[in-house]
């Protein structure tokens, strides 16, 4: 039972990893856009997310709600509230007839954006989503001077001079009032201040029918392009369009370095460029922007001298060297200070947005993850007490068929038991059928009576022509003519002994003859109408007798049979008695 039980489950073991599979791959089926702001601020809510599905399907049992309050406290947010809460999703179509997730509002928005948590279950898996509606946008904006950017100061040189000794035959000239015993290394002035030209500003001024939206600190170009209304073109367009537009508010022409605090005008149709090339654009920018993040590595120090420095450091000054060299330390001038500052995706700001775009990322997979984690789980639970109402079944089902078997074993036992004891039934019935077959066949094997009538006399009368002919006399008999019984003995022993004649004649009488005809039929030569061999009759009883298993039967009248008459049936009554033995 136990190696049923296992064998049944394994099965069940291969269904639940292929439904597994099954729905972690329709799990990644269907996906979200980015959401579109259809409604403008104080109005009720109107906003559309594009469904991104590869299978028409999966759109039939789709459904789109608010994700619960446990799903906001898995992600870190706050439970929905106040007009979150009477948010409204319908999957619907737009007016270009792509599936969209609506949401709508009974009540006016009033704040500058709207953050909730969107889930879709489409049968084969669900999948959960954070949005941020931008419905207040900025129209305009003023340009903001950027600050004076100042050069850094060259740094003092901290190479080691000493000074060559001079020679011992040469006499030591006099050592001038102003000349220290000592020359000390010369350090470099400093550098003027050089003032760097100040960018110009990002718009000067704006026309009427221009929307302009200003850089936030710690905001990104995708998430401008995001909540920009860009007409059904995908971010990567976007992007590219918002850098053509605006290439003075990019560092270096790269969509990753947006300065903080610039202004962007809004693109044109004639700033987008194709899918195809806005995508090669993007994939490039961002590589060549983390290349240039990448730390650069720094030489070490052999503390061997420059060659330059040595050749300069006797025309330095002509003083007599002192007893020994001596090391100068400077200290390294503060370039924090001096540096250029930048905002957007060029400073440390650009890796917090990183890393805090990441972390709000890996938090939202982490809530599906948990939300498809959890509804798996279920579906297993509810596979294995399937399963466990099969194996019940199951035992169920053996149980049944075991008393089944015993049942039958008794059934065939007491069977066999009565087959054994009594003679079977359909052994009479089949001997009966037998001899009534052989007798259906014996009558219609028998002659037909004639059907011509028999033909009477009416041109002579028998009694008058029987008395005209002479009887024959009979011989005395010696045996009745003796008058004692010892004449008699003696007649009988004289007289010789003959054969008996057969007489065909009267072995066969007609049965309409009612008187003694015989001497009138000898006489007059008649013989029978159909003249029946009573040797074929008595040879087909025999064969009759063998059918029904009677041998001893079936030899008697055989050998009867080959006494007989008849050429033809003692030859078939002979060959009969040879196979019979």
């Amino acid at each position: 039972m136990d190696k049923r039980g296992r064998g049944a489950m394994r099965p069940w073991r291969w269904l639940l990893a292929i439904g597994l599979s099954l729905l972690s791959s329709g799990a990644m089926a269907l996906g979200l856009g980015q959401i579109r702001v259809l409604s403008a601020p104080g109005q009720p809510l109107l906003a559309e997310i594009p469904i991104i599905s590869n299978e028409p399907g999966e759109l039939e049992n789709a459904r789109a709600r608010l994700a619960s309050p446990e799903t906001f406290a898995r992600v870190g947010l706050q439970p929905p509230s106040g007009l979150v809460n009477d948010l409204q999703f319908e999957i619907t179509s737009d007016a270009q007839g792509r599936a969209v997730v609506r949401v709508t509002s009974t009540a006016p928005v009033d704040v500058p954006a709207l953050g909730f948590l969107v889930e879709v279950d489409w049968g084969q898996g669900r999948l959960v989503r954070e949005y941020s509606a931008l419905v207040a946008a900025p129209q305009t904006a003023v340009a903001i001077e950027a600050p004076a950017i100042q050069a850094p100061q060259a740094m003092p040189s901290d190479a080691i001079v000493r000074e060559p000794q001079p020679a011992a035959s040469v006499p030591e000239p006099p050592a001038p009032e102003a000349a220290s015993g000592q020359a000390a290394v010369p350090a470099p002035a400093p550098a003027p201040p050089v003032a760097r030209r100040a960018p110009p500003a990002s718009v000067a001024a704006a026309s009427p029918g221009e929307m302009l939206v200003r850089v936030e600190r710690g905001q990104t170009l995708s998430q401008i392009a995001a909540g920009m209304d860009r007409g059904g073109r995908s971010l990567d367009e976007a992007m590219i369009a918002l850098l053509r537009a605006n290439p003075e508010a990019f560092i270096g022409g790269n969509i990753h370095r947006v300065r903080s605090g610039a202004v962007l005008r809004m693109p044109g149709a004639d700033d987008y460029a194709g899918a195809a090339a806005a995508a090669a654009l993007v994939r490039e920018q961002t590589a060549q922007w983390r290349e240039a993040r990448r730390p650069i590595p720094q030489p070490a120090d052999t503390g061997v001298v420059p060659p330059a420095a040595t050749a300069a450091a006797p025309a330095s000054a002509p003083a007599p060297a002192p007893a020994g060299a001596r090391l100068e330390i400077a200290p390294a001038a503060a370039a924090s200070g001096t540096q250029a500052t930048e905002s957007g995706l060029g400073t440390g700001g650009e890796g917090d947005m990183l890393a805090n775009e990441q972390l709000r990322q890996a938090q939202e997979d982490l809530a599906t993850r948990d939300s498809e984690l959890a509804e798996l789980r279920s579906r297993v639970d509810e596979l294995e007490k399937m399963q466990q109402a099969q194996l019940k079944l199951i035992q169920l089902k053996d149980s049944e068929l075991a008393a089944a078997q015993q049942t039958l074993a008794r059934t065939n036992a007491a069977s066999a038991t009565q087959a054994t004891t009594t003679t079977p039934t359909w052994l009479w019935v089949g001997i009966g059928l037998l001899l009534v077959a052989g007798l259906a066949w014996w009558l219609a094997r028998r002659p037909k009576p004639s059907p011509i009538p028999a033909t009477r006399g009416h041109g002579f009368d028998a009694a008058a022509l029987a008395a005209a002919v002479p009887s024959p006399q009979p011989a005395a008999d010696p045996v009745l003519a003796a008058d004692t019984p010892e004449e008699a003995h003696h007649a009988y022993a004289e007289v010789p002994s003959y054969p008996a004649a057969a007489h065909p004649d009267d072995a066969d009488v007609p049965a309409w003859h009612t008187g003694h005809t015989g001497g009138l039929g000898a006489a007059i030569g008649l013989a029978p109408l159909n003249p029946a061999p009573a040797g074929r009759e008595r040879l087909e009883l025999a064969i009759a007798y063998l059918d029904l298993g009677d041998v001893d039967t079936a030899r008697t009248l055989l050998r009867e049979v080959a006494a007989g008459q008849d050429p033809s049936a003692r030859t078939e009554a002979a060959q009969l008695l040879r196979e019979i033995g």
